[in-house]
């Protein structure tokens, strides 16, 4: 079965493209960029856009796609939706309909996020949980589920749609971003972390490990129906306190913390992975300390 990783050059497709290639798969990353300096000897292939099937090679239209190719900054602003579908969103729906039209009808693996559901008091998250997206990155990933939701019904292709907590702890060459890597920074060079508001809000943090070995079941496995949606994340939330407890145990160093208040204070966000650990049988292995260790040793602290 052939497999193509689009938006290999970021942080999740390189993760993907190296689990899959590592167990020996027919895999090929897909992107424009290189992969960076240092990254192992991987099957990919340079393209000006990632979002033209023309790498689709003649007798992969039963191929699976497992495709971050697109949107990756969560913070980015639009003017407006219409601008916000135009410059990404239709992007992605054009993509898939250019598959189709070259006859494509295998498994979409597509990353969404989180995120999608907004803001709530009912934990954990299930996937039946009706999507309030508050950002623009959230809801450019709800419309383009939604969109591959009536793509699928009208094609007959294969989809999954994974909707990812925070995955943390990359082996990408000077790739590793987010809170964790902030609060190394700050550890390491004594600089000021900004606490913003109670810092008691959880949120969901998946190790790459784990997060790599479930897109690797849900390419490998049979589903049983032709659309899933899952929750992929740890299952469990922890507060920013308890993760700046956690990283000074870590590194035996102390945070230099600033408090400040925050009118903007986003609610706690934890996934139920009942779903997926009834599918697959998978649940995460990487706990947060032996996660966080890794990352402390691979810093250098």
């Amino acid at each position: 079965m052939r497999i193509y990783v689009t938006g290999c050059a970021g942080i999740l497709g390189y993760e993907i493209l190296c689990r899959m290639h590592a167990e020996g798969h027919e895999v090929t990353g897909i992107s424009r960029s290189a992969l960076p300096e240092g990254a192992p000897a991987l099957p990919h292939v340079q393209v000006s856009d990632a979002l033209n099937p023309c790498w689709l090679a003649p007798g992969d239209e039963g191929a699976t796609i497992v495709h971050c190719a697109g949107l990756s900054d969560a913070r980015r602003r639009f003017d407006s939706i219409a601008a916000l579908n135009r410059e990404v969103t239709e992007p992605q729906t054009d993509f898939v309909e250019a598959l189709l039209a070259r006859g494509w009808r295998g498994h979409l693996v597509y990353l969404s996020t989180a995120a999608v559901y907004g803001d709530t008091e009912e934990l954990p998250i299930a996937e039946t949980r009706e999507p309030q997206p508050k950002g623009y990155y959230a809801l450019h990933k709800l419309s383009v589920e939604n969109a591959l939701l009536f793509l699928a019904a009208q094609h007959g292709f294969r989809l999954t749609l994974l909707r990812l907590g925070n995955p943390y702890g990359t082996a990408m060459p000077g790739r590793e971003r987010g809170v964790m890597r902030l609060l190394l920074d700050a550890l390491a060079t004594g600089a000021e972390f900004t606490v913003y508001g109670s810092g008691e809000t959880s949120r969901d943090y998946l190790h790459m490990d784990d997060f790599t070995r479930a897109v690797s079941q849900v390419v490998t496995r049979d589903l049983p129906e032709q659309i899933t949606r899952l929750n992929l994340g740890a299952g469990e939330g922890t507060t920013l306190n308890g993760l700046i407890a956690r990283m000074e145990a870590a590194t035996g160093r102390s945070l230099n913390l600033v408090s400040k208040p925050s009118d903007l204070e986003v609610k706690s966000s934890v996934l139920d992975i009942t779903r997926v650990r009834q599918l697959l049988g998978w649940s995460p292995q990487v706990s947060l300390e032996a996660g966080l260790a890794r990352m402390v040793s691979d810093y250098g602290l």
